[in-house]
């Protein structure tokens, strides 16, 4: 795959839309630049309306001047193809588009991506450049809508790792992305008879998994406590029923050469042979971190 591509759909409201692709995607973006192209709110170039006199011709030969590829998508753009599926579904929808420029931010994406099938491969072993989210406003449940790999009409649709689920990569609960057809009713009623439920019974497992894991976590501590209880001791080895300790006279250890005083409260012998108590200043303390 070259350094830097663009890639060119069609969009019923913005017309020609080009999208900027490769590890020296910025050559991509002077080419389109160059040719007439402005940049929009999602990344995405177009052409504007009343620019009639630039033709996918210019673009071609201003890209080969930065090393850039040119290449023409078979579909339509994939905000329009998100847009008209969102309207399709029951409740509320959005959609909107994300732009994978460079390789390494399609690589970011992995982890997040809550799938057990074709999506979540997918992301690891193709390059998907573009991508469109489908976000449900009023239970966030968001998806990820991206053309399938391999295929000149059909999507595929995965979710995202609801919140509080951190990241979803490799979870055995995740449930299996669907492939769509290019047709906005066929793909929404597959989404809501066959996704979205399976979607849900996934995050009551996962969720069910994780308070079960959390009660065993609970009735193994208390089975330790019951155990120290039991044995007559806390964790430190001392007896649960020792009385208290009495104060410690203030004995310094015995060493030759040495003075040893029994008790704190008897003054040391006078000696003009001693040497001088030590004196120390205040105790030093580690500055905290910036």
């Amino acid at each position: 795959m070259a350094e830097a591509q663009t890639i060119l759909a069609h969009s019923r409201e913005s017309g020609i839309v080009g999208i900027a692709s490769g590890e020296q995607y910025k050559w991509a973006h002077t080419a389109l630049a160059e040719s007439g192209f402005q940049r929009g709110e999602a990344g995405a170039w177009h052409l504007p309306a009343d620019d009639t006199g630039t033709t996918v011709l210019d673009l071609v030969r201003c890209a080969q001047r930065h090393r850039t590829s040119v290449h023409t998508s078979s579909r339509r753009f994939i905000g329009d193809a998100a847009s008209d599926l969102a309207r399709q579904l029951p409740g509320r929808w959005e959609a909107s588009v994300e732009l994978y420029s460079h390789p390494a931010w399609q690589e970011d994406l992995v982890p997040w991506i809550w799938d057990g099938g074709e999506l979540g491969r997918a992301l690891q072993n193709e390059r998907i450049p573009y991508a469109a989210i489908l976000t449900d406003t009023v239970h966030d449940t968001t998806l990820l809508f991206v053309e399938r790999p391999g295929s000149h009409l059909d999507y595929l649709v995965g979710a995202f790792a609801p919140e509080g689920f951190e990241e979803g990569y490799g979870d055995p609960h995740a449930p299996h992305s669907i492939v769509l057809p290019p047709y906005p009713g066929r793909a929404a009623q597959a989404l809501t008879d066959r996704y979205l439920p399976a979607y849900d019974r996934a995050v009551h497992a996962r969720r069910t998994a994780a308070i079960a894991a959390a009660l065993d976590e609970i009735r193994n501590e208390y089975e330790t406590w019951q155990a120290m209880v039991a044995s007559g001791r806390y964790s430190d080895a001392t007896p649960l029923d020792a009385p208290p300790s009495a104060p410690r006279s203030r004995t310094s250890s015995t060493s030759p050469g040495t003075a040893s005083f029994r008790s704190s409260t008897t003054p040391p012998p006078c000696s003009t042979s001693a040497a001088p108590p030590s004196v120390r200043g205040p105790r030093m303390l580690r500055p905290s971190p910036a």
